[in-house]
């Protein structure tokens, strides 16, 4: 849950229409008008996740809005579970000696898209 809050893939803010007129932050946000949420602002929200900027994989990150929430989850939300809970742990029970061929500063990531990641990983065991 913790990489999921702290390495937020999707850097596109969620648009969204207030039902009604709600409180937020001390501002008035009436029926009708436009928000755009920005999920990786949420996931580093000190008030519920003490010392956001610091990946800690050993927090309880269950609150981290990398799906979405609500009616606007992300629909491919169970394979990515499935892959963080059997598909990896599988592959390095498997090639327990399976690291990177590289430093961290030289894999080349996506800054430029929608979907932040890398653009390729080599591995070596």
């Amino acid at each position: 849950m913790e990489l999921l809050r702290f390495l937020t893939i999707a850097h596109l803010g969620r648009r969204r229409t207030a039902l009604e007129d709600i409180e937020l932050a001390g501002r008035t946000i009436r029926q009708g008008e436009g928000v755009i949420m920005l999920g990786e602002l949420a996931d580093r929200d000190a008030s519920v996740f003490p010392d956001p900027g610091r990946l800690d994989i050993t927090r309880d990150a269950r609150r981290h809005q990398a799906f979405g929430a609500g009616n606007h989850h992300c629909i491919g939300q169970p394979l990515a579970r499935r892959e963080l809970q059997v598909i990896y742990p599988t592959l390095l029970r498997r090639i327990p000696t399976l690291r990177p061929a590289t430093e961290l500063d030289q894999v080349p990531f996506k800054y430029d898209a929608v979907i932040y990641g890398a653009h390729e990983l080599h591995v070596t065991w």
